[in-house]
């Protein structure tokens, strides 16, 4: 009994009709892109910091923000794509610092907000469509500006808890997914880690960035996709 029904579901599943069946033959696709992410700032210390005996630790701090933008991709052949996105993006990541003072331990949180504008374009490696499912790899990097940087602020209005980040992000991403062929649209969901190549830190002397030798960014981003 169990057999028969295993076959018939098989038989079912064979049987379905597609959705969108000539969606693969077209060379172009245009959509829209919704993203959920968790931002943060990577920090390396300075090993011969004059404060290094009481700053015990720096630790980043990922904030849930979100990101949206219209997209789109080029197919070379049915399973290798190129995918390209324009993406207004928030990002807020928070830096806690641990000092030991007079003999307790003292957390300094500074919270860092950016509204970037991110180009990321990347390689998508698709499997053969499964009736109306298909699996997929991506590969590639993304462009950002910050529009929110505060690098332009004059050193003589500094205040000590200044914390300054470069306007400009480069960051190679990896990531993988799964598209669903609807009935008029492609949805398309991936799991992507974008990791920073260039130094974000502008160094200067103040309490947060004194400390620090370079920082760099690193974000997870659970990404929705909607194409026609």
């Amino acid at each position: 009994m169990i057999l028969l029904l295993a076959s018939s579901e098989l038989k079912a599943q064979h049987n379905k009709p597609l959705n969108l069946p000539d969606f693969q033959k077209t060379a172009y696709h245009w959509g829209f892109w919704l993203g959920y992410t968790q931002s943060s700032l990577v920090p390396t210390r300075k090993p011969d910091y004059s404060f290094n005996d009481s700053l015990i630790a720096i630790n980043p701090i990922s904030v849930g923000s979100f990101a949206v933008g219209p997209m789109g991709s080029v197919s070379f052949n049915e399973n290798v794509k190129l995918r390209m996105a324009i993406l207004l993006s928030f990002q807020d990541r928070n830096m806690d610092y641990l000092f030991y003072i007079k003999d307790t331990t003292e957390v300094f949180t500074k919270e860092i907000r950016s509204v970037y504008t991110e180009f990321p374009l990347q390689l998508k490696f698709v499997t053969n469509r499964i009736n109306n499912v298909a699996f997929y790899a991506t590969l590639g990097g993304k462009y950002g500006v910050d529009w929110s940087s505060n690098i332009n602020v004059k050193e003589e209005f500094d205040y000590d808890d200044v914390l300054k980040i470069k306007r400009s992000n480069i960051a190679y991403s990896v990531g993988g997914g799964v598209d669903f062929y609807l009935q008029y649209f492609k949805f398309g969901i991936d799991l992507r880690l974008d990791m920073g190549i260039n130094d974000v830190l502008v160094p200067n002397k103040t309490f947060y960035s004194s400390p620090l030798e370079s920082m760099r960014t690193r974000m997870w981003q659970l990404s929705f996709t909607f194409e026609g």
